[in-house]
């Protein structure tokens, strides 16, 4: 893009390069996630959100509107953390914006500016070392420089080795960064947009991914059952290995391959890496796609979703209850039938299905807002990463006073829930009663590691179970009852904890529960222990310890 001044239609390009170069790195920078867990979701999350942005279109001439709709697209479309972050930084860039028809470098950087007060404004306690670090000192370039630029090609390419190096750097300002031996993975996202955006400059063809609407836009209504069709096909993703023996691999060409997947099927994504290809496609013939990719390696990993599946859960809150006008509504995050069902048992009008690695959007809450009448809604996020994604939720939405208690896990959530008195006088009384005990709360999880490392002293191994709470590694161990019960002997202050409740994972059997339940209460004798089956995703065990 050599011109120094570009329009609403060109600066949307650049949005796009940005949200394809996004999509491409979105796996590794999900990697990077501080715990070895496998719940890091910052890449996914922001690419989500951008997503909303791009599905606006760049049919807009003016700089101002594009701006205007792609904020829109990106505020409802938010999920973590790092999406709420970007949204807001997409929000400043549009005030900044404002009233322009076109667009100079020095124009770009008073935006980036406004982005970057707008992205620190949005974090309560804003610490450095994150990806507000890398996005002002991005801003603090752009504003020394922004007369120097002959065009936006040259001011994207200036630019990148300062976000780099302020990328590089995060773990000097943030020691938990350090001890992981990452960088920060919003930082990283942040620097994958520039990256895209100078590729857009350059006139670089960037490969098409899917972009999706704002979250909840199309969805069906239900949930997928022995009546339904399939009606968007599967989300079929791999990493293939080529093989010696199948195929000469320095002669390897991706195009034949990128030609076949886009006979059976659309947004289709393939890189081929030396002898690594990864392959993205949505198909209604994964099977048709694995055998064919199979003539040339063997599969490292494979992943494929029914997308009917994802477009109703993403969008429809569940379960739903008959609409009546009531003065408080309660609305909550959770994951897992047991843990949703169990939930609504005790309080819960409308449960908005996510937790880790599955976000909800701005959008969901928003849906989950209009399933019910109420003169309030309160909400529980139930997980740190939802809490903004929630609160933003809230601003946009007008038809109801919702107030949001930022659980930060279903541990925190169930103890909210039961102190919950519907018959408070006012929403302060209540919301003061279900937040009188969250300080006590601690919170126990067992999982998987998903990588080496050392952190809190603790030698982590790939593959092994993990004990952990929300900020520490408590130990790893071989089994996932030896971590439940390690992971609760090194918890602070659980000689004074009278309440032990374990909501357990998809992977946990009747047995293990049994045998955890035993070993619980033999050596907590004077606690009292709950067993619920929670049918949770990726951790095995989720403690709630009072």
């Amino acid at each position: 893009m050599s011109t120094s001044t570009i329009n609403g239609q060109e600066l949307y390009e650049l949005w796009l390069g940005a949200y394809r170069n996004l999509r491409q790195h979105e796996q590794y920078i999900d990697q990077l996630n501080v715990f070895p867990v496998p719940d890091g979701d910052t890449g996914a999350n922001m690419a989500m959100t951008l997503s909303g942005g791009v599905s606006v279109g760049g049919e807009k001439e003016s700089v101002a509107e594009l701006m205007a709709a792609f904020s829109r697209g990106t505020l409802f479309s938010a999920r973590g953390n790092s999406g709420v972050i970007l949204s807001q930084f997409v929000r400043g860039m549009a005030k900044g914006a404002e009233g322009k028809d076109t667009l100079t470098p020095t124009d770009f950087a008073v935006a980036v500016r406004s982005g970057v007060d707008y992205a620190y404004k949005a974090v309560v306690r804003p610490v450095e070392g994150t990806v507000l670090t890398v996005m002002r000192e991005t801003a603090d370039f752009l504003e020394a420089h922004a007369d120097e630029f002959s065009d936006f090609a040259d001011c994207f390419s200036r630019c990148l080795p300062v976000m780099k190096n302020a990328l590089a750097h995060t773990p000097d300002l943030l020691e938990v960064l350090k001890e992981a031996g990452v960088v920060d993975s919003g930082g990283a996202g942040f620097v994958c947009l520039f990256e895209g955006m100078l590729a857009a400059a350059n006139g670089e063809e960037l490969p098409e991914v899917s972009v999706a609407a704002p979250a909840g836009a199309g969805a069906p209504n239900g949930t997928f059952g022995r009546d339904s069709r399939l009606e968007y096909g599967y989300c079929t993703e791999f990493i293939l290995q080529l093989m010696t023996y199948k195929t000469d691999i320095a002669a390897f060409d991706i195009q034949p391959m990128i030609a076949y997947l886009e006979s059976v099927g659309d947004s289709v994504v393939a890189v081929a890496d030396d002898d690594i290809v990864k392959v993205h496609v949505h198909t209604f013939t994964p099977e048709e796609v694995l055998a064919y990719a199979r003539r040339f390696g063997e599969f490292v990993t494979i992943k494929i979703e029914n997308m009917s599946v994802q477009h109703s859960e993403a969008a429809v809150p569940a379960p739903q209850k008959p609409k009546k006008h009531q003065t408080y509504a309660i609305v909550a995050t959770a994951s897992g039938k047991g843990i949703s069902d169990y939930f609504c048992e005790i309080g819960t009008d409308v449960i908005v299905n996510g937790g880790q690695t599955q976000n909800p959007a701005a959008e969901d809450f928003i849906n989950a807002f209009k399933q019910v009448d109420a003169d309030y809604i309160i909400v529980l996020p139930n997980n740190s990463n939802i809490v903004m994604a929630a609160q933003q939720a809230a601003k946009l939405y007008t038809d109801a006073d919702v107030r949001v208690i930022p659980t930060r896990s279903i541990a925190e959530g169930y103890s909210a829930l039961s102190m919950m008195d519907t018959s408070a006088d006012t929403v302060e009384e209540l919301i003061e009663g279900m937040s009188a005990g969250l300080g006590g709360v601690s919170t126990g999880y067992v999982t998987t590691a998903t990588r080496d490392t050392v952190m809190n002293g603790v030698t982590v191994q790939k593959g092994k179970y993990i004990g952990l709470d929300r900020e520490n590694i408590l130990c790893c161990c071989e089994d996932k009852l030896t971590a439940a019960m390690d992971m609760l002997k090194n918890l602070p202050d659980i000689e004074d904890k009278q309440t032990i409740i374990v909501f357990t994972g998809k992977d946990v059997t009747e047995d293990e529960a049994a045998e955890l339940a035993d070993a619980i209460e033999s050596d907590y004798p004077l606690c009292d222990v709950g067993f619920i089956a929670g049918g949770q995703d990726v951790y095995s065990f989720i403690m709630s310890i009072e």
